[in-house]
């Protein structure tokens, strides 16, 4: 399945969980947003200085769950938020061995930042679209168990980082695949 296919299914899941409607413009909202982000994360990659745009895209993926939380009427503190945000990166770094390579080349001016850039763009992409599968999985976990404390978020990331790690690899294959075919 595309990663396409995989937000929109996932997007419906977590409609349903929280009893919102699964049809009108609500779902493309959410997956908007979730290519909104990716694209933000890819011109987070042409920051020159080594390190930006890692740090410019944790942020970047803090704001698109703030705003997924948003659209489906669900609040959670800043702090966890953050934290969620920084779990999901934190775990899926490992999967990002390339943009250590590509913030590294930002070192040499000129050929080195571009060539950084585009290694970092289509990381950075895959990394963002897939910490929203996770956080949308965590979320509709959430919702179907009806947990509610913000502690439970956190404990549902962790699941599901640790039971779909085959399709957490799958997705971020799927994620680099469908932005180098885009541009």
């Amino acid at each position: 399945m595309s990663a396409e296919g995989h937000q929109i299914k996932l997007i419906l899941e977590l409609l349903e969980a929280f009893e919102k409607s699964t049809t009108g413009d609500l779902p493309k909202e959410i997956a908007d947003c979730i290519r909104e982000h990716g694209i933000i994360a890819v011109g987070a990659s042409f920051a020159p200085i080594p390190g930006a745009a890692t740090i410019g895209n944790a942020a970047n993926v803090w704001a698109m769950y703030a705003r997924i939380n948003s659209k489906i009427g669900v609040e959670f503190s800043t702090n966890i938020l953050k934290s969620v945000a920084s779990g999901i990166i934190a775990n899926l770094s490992a999967y990002a061995v390339g943009l250590t390579i590509g913030e590294g080349l930002k070192f040499l001016p000129g050929v080195g930042t571009l060539v950084g850039a585009a290694i970092d763009a289509a990381i950075l992409y895959a990394l963002t679209v897939t910490s929203a599968y996770i956080y949308i999985k965590a979320l509709t976990a959430m919702a179907k168990k009806k947990l509610t404390s913000e502690d439970a978020l956190g404990a549902e990331v962790e699941r599901v980082l640790n039971e779909d790690k085959e399709e957490i690899k799958a997705i971020m294959k799927e994620a680099k695949k469908s932005y180098k075919n885009n541009n």
